[in-house]
């Protein structure tokens, strides 16, 4: 039973892409580049080092992200007076009000997730699901630390 965890968990991760995928290819957004304007909402500022750990990405990837957000005038890059290699990322009104109408159709599909699923399951799913994850993290420590010596 504990060989299927993996596989369930990879399998629902992409369901979940894929049907955002869906939902945002109507507001003309990528799942990245709405994981990185929630994550920037969820914190008011943000400078792109600190996107990368929250989201557990790479630069290049980012970067692309970033580029095509502030394009689309959906974040702003504010370098900081203090130290101008540092720049403070944004959202604009435009994407605040976008962040909230995905967020409505967002939390509809949640809804539908969940449906059938009593509240103290639910609980208890996300409480185990947190503990893999955490376990998860523990191993990738332990296999850098290993391979650094």
């Amino acid at each position: 039973m504990t060989e299927e965890i993996c596989p369930t968990i990879n399998k629902s991760s992409m369901l979940h892409k894929r049907m955002m995928g869906k939902i945002l290819a109507r507001f003309e957004l990528t799942y990245a580049q709405y994981q990185v304007l929630k994550t920037i909402k969820q914190h008011k500022t943000l400078s792109a080092k600190e996107i990368l750990v929250y989201l557990d990405t790479d630069k290049a990837t980012l970067s692309g992200v970033l580029s095509r957000l502030e394009q689309k005038g959906l974040i702003k890059r504010e370098k900081d007076p203090s130290d101008k290699r540092l720049m403070h990322i944004t959202l604009t009104a435009a994407s605040e009000a976008l962040c909230s109408n995905v967020e409505v159709v967002e939390q509809t599909c949640a809804d539908d997730l969940t449906k059938n699923i009593k509240p103290r399951e639910l609980k208890n799913f996300l409480s185990v699901f947190e503990r893999i994850i955490d376990n998860q993290n523990d191993k990738i420590r332990e296999i850098s630390e290993d391979t650094e010596r």
